[in-house]
């Protein structure tokens, strides 16, 4: 019967130097993995932060940039009628102008509405989109 004891003994002394080890590898493993989700999750709200809006930039200046030219330049009725970008309201006049003539005006190139219209768009938060093309919704969520 001794030997009995003295074999449970080994096998007891070899399963405990193979257990222990084990354990804390799988404990240490689990921590890791338990950080790792912590980190990621904490990049995330970090990551969806850093895509929020800016708070748009307020100005008489960008506020006169975001009206019609012909309201900008006082233009009259019979002007308006003549005109490719009173005709064309969701371009910008120099836009309009370009499109129709196929180069732009003279007046254009000394212009408030040209010189700042687009960087003004930019700084209040608003992107000019061609309406040329518009992308599809899912598209546009992969491209932000």
């Amino acid at each position: 019967m001794d030997w009995w004891w003295q074999a449970a003994i080994i096998l007891g002394m070899f399963l405990v130097r193979l257990a222990v080890p084990l354990a804390v590898v799988l404990l240490v493993g689990y921590w890791l993995h338990r950080l790792d989700a912590k980190w990621q999750a904490e990049a995330m709200a970090e990551w969806e932060a850093s895509r929020t809006q800016p708070e748009p930039l307020q100005s008489k200046f960008l506020e006169r940039l975001n009206q019609p030219c012909w309201l900008v330049k006082g233009c009259d009725a019979a002007t308006r009628s003549r005109c490719p970008a009173a005709q064309q309201p969701h371009l910008p006049c120099w836009l309009a102008w370009r499109n129709a003539d196929g180069r732009l005006p003279e007046s254009c190139y000394q212009c408030q509405i040209f010189l700042y219209g687009q960087l003004g768009r930019q700084l209040a938060g608003e992107q000019y989109q061609s309406p040329v093309y518009e992308y599809p919704a899912a598209a546009k969520t992969r491209l932000n």
